[in-house]
């Protein structure tokens, strides 16, 4: 590879003599746009003329023989520079010298080369408005956090979007250098497919330098209409490029999709001429596409996933932009910031007049905060008695995950039966300051008929979908690994005081729902692999790798009934004999597609489940044969499993709601819903209501004889937002919600959980928590159960 190098160097040099292009980069001190005497002449700036690749010389001249495809001369920004979004000019029949001027970029990167920078995807803004909140909060966040640069790896989305983005996010007013990638939706109406990007964008490949590493943009093979690019000439220039590199520099590709899903990052034009990425010091691929998070290790190289930072995503993953942290020596780490949130602060473990107290007799301090812009720096709290004395001031709290913070503190027995004042203060790392007073009764009688908090403790990682399974005296569950730092575990807690008892770590995130029998915790990974893991031990019994495709990540949930695990998805859905994680049948009907955050339903002899985007799906039970397909309008717009009740399926899905047969999979009953019903949200079926959550209307109920409206539970605003395509503001229930004693009970997106008389529709109860839940309330005993988003686990007493 290296012999090839240096004959692609050479060749270089021999072009030169044939020179179509000629120019100079310079330090435009004035900027002016044009070189004047006495400004700095850069020396080693890669030039390219989108197929050779060459470095100015000392006193930054360069030369470049052209190509029949050629339509921009274009440089490689060095670090410690910016171009004003000029880093490529476009060529002219008129002109054979081109200049470039660059300017000073001084405090985005570390004396020792590190450095980081936001990473953005998918934002599709051709059919919204209200784009602005979401712009204002990256240039925010950048300047909060010395970001480098943006980087947005495309869907901008079709013509509308291309020429409006551009207002939004630019070098100009974001207050540091912005690049944009090429993705499917990009490729418009023209000439050739890319035309009206470039004449917007610039180039749909190119190279740019920060610290010590080497940042590398590639174009999106196809979409909506055909490039006019050929997969040659960039191989060609990815060729010469990585040439002029010096030996192991760090070098990071950016794309729209990802190239690989193995360990192997071939990339060839023909079985003689290739390029693997493993052969350089690649540390990542940096992709969107499937608006999904998800990060792994391909062999050498990490491959990072970002969904849309302005609406939930197709897998339901949150709305985020990812921040990434590049070191010295170009290794990469990562960091989701949720968007909307603005000064967000609440107690989770204090309300309704009660504070969670330990068997010790310890007080829980448990607060959720965030503030999209500026991570917290520290946070403390302050205990005032109903005398105005004061008891505690500015106790520190301890981060457990990136939305919350607790500590365990006392009162003298003096307090007891007293009012106590608690004031949280917020110190985030911009120098903004939030407060928050709430007020609890010190060791109070419970209120007899509604919920009190037991206790709270948090898994040290966020939770997605999964639900508590509460089993032999203890709360199992499982958390997420977003950023691929060893999050993902199966933990273990205490029933009667939330202490963990054990944690077993898996290779990536646990996003739904989790199993358990015979003394066996069952859970799938996003990777596609399943674990069965000790109940009393946290001992890993088994593991097995199904065979999935390597995108998308698996999100859907697991089943187990009668000594079979039901899990995975497309080819890979199975029966698993929970003794030996052996396939008993596999599907061989319907194929894998975007995930959906479902579990298998076993209604009968069939075993329901599906895809988003695809459909929904019967499988005989106990052979796998697929016995019937549900893939039309609103059903494949699906992340919600349906309700098994009296022999029947029952499904909100897209905008309508069904009743199925599930035998043969016939649709008895469709209703068209006034509103879209895309949510994980299973009906709750009674004698009386069919209850379920909406993406924008909150808590519904239908009459199951009439099926016609009877109430409607209007939630608060989400605070992040995850049904497919949901943007701010809604106010979503991806919870399925439970009866318990008459009254219903459900979490939401707006970091409360609510208690509803169902006879009026009627709230009766709430628990403000300040996280969102996604996951189902779980009942055991005369017990609540439930875990929202910052990784706290909740034990409500009746």
């Amino acid at each position: 590879m290296r012999k090839r190098n240096l004959l692609l160097c050479m060749l270089g040099c021999t072009l030169m003599s044939q020179a179509a292009y000629q120019g100079r980069v310079f330090v435009d001190t004035n900027r002016n746009g044009q070189y004047d005497k006495g400004e700095k002449l850069l020396k080693g700036v890669c030039v390219s003329d989108g197929l050779h690749v060459v470095k100015t010389a000392a006193d930054g001249s360069f030369s470049l023989p052209g190509f029949e495809r050629e339509r921009f001369i274009f440089i490689t920004t060095p670090s410690g520079y910016q171009t004003d979004n000029k880093h490529y000019i476009c060529i002219s029949d008129q002109n054979r010298s081109y200049d470039f001027g660059v300017q000073p970029l001084q405090g985005y990167v570390a004396p020792d080369g590190s450095h980081q920078y936001l990473h953005i995807a998918d934002t599709e803004i051709f059919n919204t408005v209200n784009q602005e909140d979401w712009a204002n909060e990256m240039r925010d966040l950048a300047a909060n956090e010395k970001v480098a640069f943006m980087i947005h790896t495309g869907d901008i989305c079709y013509e509308n979007g291309l020429k409006n983005h551009i207002k939004l996010m630019n070098t100009s007013n974001m207050g540091c250098p912005v690049f944009y990638c090429l993705g499917n939706h990009d490729l418009v109406k023209g000439k050739y497919g890319e035309e009206l990007f470039e004449s917007i964008y610039g180039p749909v490949y190119y190279s740019f330098d920060f610290g010590s590493t080497h940042y590398i943009v590639t174009p999106m093979w196809g979409g909506d209409h055909a490039p006019g690019f050929r997969r040659e000439d960039v191989f060609r220039w990815i060729e010469q490029d990585l040439a002029q590199q010096p030996a192991g520099k760090p070098i990071v590709f950016f794309n729209h999709d990802l190239w690989s899903t193995t360990d192997q990052f071939v990339f060839k034009i023909s079985d003689t001429e290739k390029l693997d990425l493993n052969d350089y010091n690649t540390k990542a691929w940096v992709y969107g596409h499937w608006h999904m998070h998800f990060i792994r290790q391909q062999g050498k190289i990490k491959t990072i996933s970002t969904s849309t930072l302005d609406k939930g995503g197709i897998d339901r993953s949150v709305s985020a932009v990812r921040m990434i942290h590049a070191d010295r020596d170009g290794n990469i780490t990562s960091q989701l910031r949720y968007t909307y949130l603005n000064h967000s602060l609440q107690f989770a473990s204090i309300a309704n007049d009660v504070c969670a107290v330990d068997a010790e007799g310890n007080l829980k301090m448990s607060v959720n905060a965030y503030h999209t812009v500026s991570p917290l720096a520290r946070l403390t709290y302050s205990c005032v008695s109903e005398g105005g004395k004061e008891i505690l001031r500015n106790q520190p709290l301890k981060a457990n995950t990136d939305w919350n913070w607790s500590a365990v503190f006392r009162l003298p027995e003096i307090y007891k039966g007293q009012r106590i004042f608690v004031t949280a203060k917020a110190e985030w790392k911009n120098g903004d300051v939030t407060a928050h007073r709430t007020s609890f009764v010190y060791q109070p009688v419970q209120t007899e008929g509604k919920p009190a908090l037991s206790w709270v403790q948090n898994l040290g990682a966020n939770v997605w979908f999964t639900a508590p399974v509460v089993a032999e005296e203890k709360v199992f569950m499982a958390t997420l690994d977003e950023d691929l730092k060893g999050e993902g575990a199966i933990i273990a807690l205490d029933v009667q005081t939330g202490k963990q008892l054990w944690r077993y770590s898996v290779r990536n995130s646990v996003k739904n729902r989790i199993a358990y029998e015979n003394h066996t915790v069952f859970a799938q990974d996003a990777e596609g692999y399943l674990y069965a893991v000790d109940a009393e031990t946290g001992s890993l019994k088994w593991e097995k790798k199904m065979k999935v495709d390597g995108l998308p990540s698996i999100i859907e949930g697991v089943t187990v009934a009668d000594g079979k695990l039901y899990a995975g998805t497309g080819k890979a859905f199975g029966a698993y004999d929970i003794q030996t994680g052996e396939a008993i049948w596999l599907n061989e009907g319907w194929g894998q597609n975007q995930g959906a955050t479902s579990s298998p339903v076993l209604a009968g002899d069939v075993a329901v489940t599906g895809t988003q985007w695809s459909g929904l799906y019967g499988n005989d039970r106990n052979t796998g044969k697929l016995l019937w397909r549900k893939e039309e309008s609103d059903i494949r717009e699906r992340g919600a499993s349906p309700a098994y009740v009296d022999g029947l399926l029952y499904l909100a899905s897209g905008n309508a709601f069904f009743i199925i047969e599930p035998k043969s999979g016939n649709t008895i009953i469709r209703k068209e819903m006034p509103y879209n019903v895309n949510t994980t949200s299973t009906p709750l079926v009674t004698d009386k209501w069919i209850i379920f959550g909406t993406q924008n209307n909150g808590l519904v109920a239908l009459d199951r004889s009439t099926l016609e409206q009877v109430w409607q539970v209007n939630t608060e605003a989400s605070l992040i937002y995850t049904s497919p395509y949901s943007r701010y503001p809604v106010c979503t229930v991806e919870s399925s919600p439970i009866l318990y004693k008459g009254i219903v009970y459900f979490g939401a997106s707006d970091g409360v959980i609510y208690g509803v008389n169902p006879k009026e529709g009627r709230v009766v109860w709430k628990y403000k928590i300040g996280a969102p839940l996604f996951g189902k309330i779980t009942v055991a005993g005369n017990s609540l159960y439930a875990a929202d988003y910052s990784g706290n686990v909740y034990r409500f007493n009746m």
